[in-house]
């Protein structure tokens, strides 16, 4: 089990906290919508992250076993571990740089800036295919001989540590400032604003930010999101957007040269992109129903990425089922005509999933009565209008 999902129940409560403390100043920090966005990110992320994680430390543990003959395994003192979480923090700060200069990272990465809202549930807002890109940058650790373990826990810390970033009610804190990255200092590195882009990428340490000139102090509050907006609450959208508009830009490049830079030039290098229209505001009952659906969906992921005895086979059949619903639930948010065929389809597999679970017939029957429940709502949708929605997306970085 790793840093972050030990610290599950934390994230959670943070969560809770800043919604009562905004709901006592009088503060409205999160949209509802929004959040369910969030969140179904975060679940996403979680789900693809159990072959995406197994990737990664395989390629580094493999490099790793590799250069041992070479050179021997670093012994990890406690001076050792502080030496790694530098050199991690480090790493960080220069593949979250480059993370808005280089298309192909910003693709995945720019899934964390789509909302236009700055929470905790943000803070939980990740992509699910960054981490296929980013470990590369941390294989000098391997190469003086630094155990795989060793680097996952710093990584998991430095992930954790900023997750309470995330949020517009903390204000500034008095001499951290100049050497922890902080709410103000993060709040700034979301925001649109042309004097707040692609400024304060830290972890950590801000020092590493003011060392390399990419420092900027918060002034007025910014405007949060992608100076572009993802104008989708469909949270596998927000994760293939930025591809899209890749794959765009690569059909118009007129020869190999242009086509490298749309891979590896930064986002301005796609050209001009028109905004869209923001996503329609979905009706209380589609929210509330997605909102339960979502609900049902994270408890599923956390039953497979959590230790546990379910045969992988399970497990994927599982992932599967959470990532369509994922997908349907946004579409539904998005005001999708398809979405409602394909809910038909989704809440028919939950029927058969319900039933096929002779382990644990409690969890079964209570499986298909919120599908026989769903159907019924389906069913009372079909003649009302549905919203049109967009899914045009961001092309600069925030």
């Amino acid at each position: 089990m790793s840093v972050v999902h030990l610290a599950i129940p934390l994230v959670l409560g943070l969560v809770l906290l800043e919604l009562a403390w905004g709901a006592v100043r009088r503060r409205t920090v999160y949209r509802f919508a929004d959040s369910l966005s969030d969140f179904g990110c975060a679940a996403m992320s979680q789900v693809v992250g159990l072959g995406v994680t197994a990737m990664t430390v395989a390629g580094y543990a493999v490099a790793a076993a590799a250069l041992l003959p070479l050179r021997g395994e670093v012994r990890v003192t406690p001076g050792a571990w502080v030496a790694v979480f530098l050199a991690v923090d480090l790493g960080q700060y220069l593949v979250h740089r480059m993370s808005h200069r280089v298309n192909v990272l910003w693709a995945c990465h720019a899934v964390h800036h789509s909302s236009e809202e700055f929470n905790y549930a943000v803070g939980l807002r990740n992509s699910s295919f960054h981490g296929l890109l980013i470990w590369v940058f941390f294989l000098p650790l391997a190469v003086v001989g630094i155990p795989w373990r060793v680097v996952a826990v710093c990584y998991g810390i430095n992930v954790l540590y900023q997750f309470w970033l995330h949020t517009r009610l903390i204000g500034r804190l008095g001499p951290l400032e100049a050497f922890l990255n902080t709410p103000s200092h993060h709040r700034v590195h979301h925001g649109t604003d042309s004097v707040y882009l692609d400024r304060n990428f830290a972890g950590v340490l801000i020092v590493w930010d003011r060392l390399f000139g990419t420092f900027r102090e918060e002034g007025t509050e910014p405007r949060y999101g992608t100076t572009i907006p993802l104008s989708s609450w469909n949270p596998v959208w927000a994760n293939f957007q930025g591809f899209a508009m890749i794959r765009d830009a690569w059909r118009r490049a007129p020869d190999g040269r242009a086509r490298l830079r749309v891979l590896f030039g930064p986002p301005e290098s796609l050209g001009v992109i028109p905004a869209a229209s923001p996503p329609p505001r979905p009706s209380r009952d589609v929210t509330f129903y997605a909102a339960g659906h979502l609900a049902l969906a994270a408890a599923a992921t956390l039953g497979i990425v959590l230790p546990g005895g379910l045969p992988w086979i399970v497990r994927l059949g599982v992932a599967g089922l959470v990532l369509v619903t994922l997908g349907v639930l946004g579409g539904l948010l998005d005001g999708r005509t398809w979405a409602r065929y394909w809910e038909g389809g989704r809440l028919a597999m939950l029927l058969l999933a319900g039933g096929g679970l002779r382990s644990a017939p409690a969890a079964g029957l209570g499986l298909v009565l919120v599908a026989m429940t769903s159907v019924v709502w389906l069913v009372s949708q079909r003649e009302r209008p549905v919203a049109r929605g967009s899914s045009s997306s961001a092309t600069r970085p925030a």
